[in-house]
């Protein structure tokens, strides 16, 4: 490890990793830090993501796909559903695999890459600004400096928050969960089809249980629930009863429990010397707290802006919040519309959404813009009008 590098990247998950393998491609020195003993260990993902995101970075290779899908299924308490294909081709990753070939790419661009290796604080020149990280690895400290440091370490981020960037929701925003991978399912689930289960007072308050087939027999079944409404009855227990009902004698393989800010990405993710990126700078979906791609993809944009600040000598807040701004203009009212969205569910009664199950179920939506499924809907529960306003204005409906 050397003294000194362009940039520094707290957290070797997909965003860290991403944001490593862009910094190498423009010419940049880049140390990678992942402070568990093991990169991509343990899963705390549902492992599903779109397959374009992923090849922008590296080449395909099949040890790490564990599944492709072809269908959602939205179902309600009472166990109809709604099936619609995905938005683009999505696929089930081997977390483990998938985030060790991702930094192995960028070691292989030039990288240094270490696992075991925490970050414990940051370094600061006279100004105030960034200029390095304090780091402990295997029992000893060392301080090492960069022009730049890249916060990648998760929903929990601390880099973050050292750097004085506000990355603590309100529970209302936050979700909290837990998922087993369950084995012995042979028969029990179709390995083509991603289940989420919407049940706002039965099922999981403010939130949703999901089965993502990782083959014909095994299966991640989790739930999230608002962290505000997560006594008395916690997530653990919702999952408990939800994989009783519909998996009764399936075997739990492994366990993994943790939660995600929901908020949408957060309005600073930069400040002088350092930026965040995936998770811990919130560009998860608000909706779905999916951020496998949006992390990888918010990893882009930071270098995009950063690369030639480097090159100017200039990696003030100023020059930085560029990156900010190219987030809002791609995600920003999408994202915003599906924070609203969200919303608007954990409102709804489950009688009301039990209902709105039944009708979209008889509409043809494989063929239908969700402009016309929402018009459809409205048809049926005119209700829903003022919610449809508000992610009109938001930016969901517009084509």
């Amino acid at each position: 490890m050397k003294a000194q590098y362009d940039v520094i990247i707290a957290g070797a998950g997909p965003a860290g990793s991403a944001a490593a393998i862009r910094a190498a491609e423009a010419g940049l020195s880049v140390l990678l830090l992942e402070k568990r003993q093991e990169i991509g260990v343990p899963v705390r993902c549902g492992e599903a993501t779109d397959v374009k995101t992923p090849l922008r970075f590296m080449p395909f290779d099949p040890r790490w796909l564990h599944n492709r899908i072809d269908h959602f299924a939205v179902y309600n308490a009472q166990g109809e559903r709604v099936v619609v294909p995905p938005s683009s081709e999505t696929i089930i990753v081997d977390r483990r695999v998938f985030d060790q070939a991702l930094a192995n790419q960028a070691s292989a661009l030039g990288a240094d890459v270490y696992a075991s290796s925490t970050v414990i604080g940051l370094l600061h020149d006279e100004h105030g600004t960034v200029c390095g990280v304090r780091l402990k690895q295997f029992g000893t400290e060392r301080a090492v400096r960069a022009r730049l440091v890249i916060a990648a370490d998760g929903t929990e981020s601390q880099v973050a928050r050292w750097a004085g960037l506000k990355t603590i929701p309100p529970l209302a925003d936050y979700y909290t969960g837990i998922q087993f991978l369950l084995g012995n399912l042979r028969g029990r689930i179709d390995p083509r089809i991603c289940e989420y289960h919407i049940g706002v007072e039965s099922l999981a308050p403010g939130g949703y249980l999901w089965v993502f087939p990782k083959s014909g027999d095994t299966a991640n079944v989790g739930v999230v629930i608002a962290a505000d409404r997560a006594r008395p009855i916690s997530a653990r227990a919702w999952l408990e009863r939800f994989v009783a009902r519909r998996c009764p004698g399936a075997s739990i393989l492994s366990v993994m429990a943790g939660g995600i800010p929901i908020t949408g990405a957060l309005k600073r993710m930069t400040t002088d010397g350092l930026m965040a990126v995936g998770d811990a700078a919130h560009q998860a979906d608000p909706l779905t707290a999916g951020g496998i791609g949006l992390g990888m993809i918010g990893a882009e944009m930071a270098m995009q802006v950063a690369a030639p600040a480097l090159q100017a000598g200039d990696v003030s807040a100023r020059r930085l919040q560029a990156y900010e701004r190219l987030w809002r203009d791609q995600f920003g009212r999408m994202h915003a519309a599906l924070y609203n969205m969200r919303r608007i569910l954990t409102r709804m009664t489950e009688t009301h959404f039990d209902a709105l199950v039944r009708t979209a179920a008889a509409m043809p939506l494989e063929t239908m813009s969700l402009p016309d499924i929402v018009v459809g809907l409205l048809k049926n529960h005119p209700g829903l009008l003022l919610e449809a306003r508000t992610l009109v204005s938001t930016g969901l409906l517009l084509k």
